[in-house]
């Protein structure tokens, strides 16, 4: 489960979109709901863009193998970046890697280069010494440069993830997909509803 989370506007459906592609090959058009991919004999990724809201960020925090944080880097880091990071904290704390996009808002190549070791400084003071930071420089035909996309999905293909203490003590339901299995012959006035809940245990 890799979670996608960055604040409005930093670009996650266009990243999510681009490693679709890189993936399987095929254009994606909207990027709506949890998409999972094979990305391997043995292995499948199921990708999830974090909405922004609490409750959300709190699921998401207590499901993910791996979260993506997009950083708009034109702003740097915003407040729900921190308030996701916290509740990733209480939770486990799973890989996190960092991206940063619009790389391309600066046209000036010294202050591009401070700004990315700026950002780099503070993202390692929140997570740790060292963590994977990728750029996404530009976008062509609505998805991010193929060789850069390319190097972020060889990192998530590759990745070893270690098993949570938290998780493996506090079971958990993911579900990806809500159905309405109600009767056809049922009118929308009734009070009650059947419903079919698809997805996973975790711990």
């Amino acid at each position: 489960c890799v979670c996608v989370m960055g604040p409005a506007g930093c670009g996650k459906s266009t990243l999510i979109r681009s490693l679709v592609k890189i993936y399987t090959g095929q254009n994606l058009g909207d990027a709506k709901g949890p998409i999972t991919v094979i990305a391997g004999r043995k292995k499948r990724i199921t990708f999830f863009e974090c909405p922004l809201d609490l409750p959300s960020m709190t699921d998401m925090s207590k499901v993910a193998d791996l979260v993506i944080l997009m950083i708009d880097a034109s702003y740097g880091f915003e407040m729900e970046t921190f308030e996701f990071l916290n509740l990733l904290q209480l939770h486990g704390m799973p890989k996190v890697v960092g991206v940063l996009s619009h790389l391309d808002a600066f046209k000036q190549n010294k202050l591009l280069q401070n700004t990315k070791k700026a950002l780099k400084n503070r993202f390692w003071t929140e997570i740790y010494k060292g963590a994977k930071l990728f750029d996404l420089s530009g976008i062509v035909n609505g998805k991010y440069l193929k060789h850069e996309v390319k190097r972020l999905s060889l990192y998530i293909g590759r990745v070893k993830f270690r098993p949570l203490v938290w998780r493996n003590t506090h079971p958990f339901l993911v579900v990806d997909r809500v159905e309405d299995v109600s009767g056809k012959g049922s009118k929308e006035t009734d009070e009650t509803k059947d419903v079919a809940l698809y997805g996973y245990v975790r711990g």
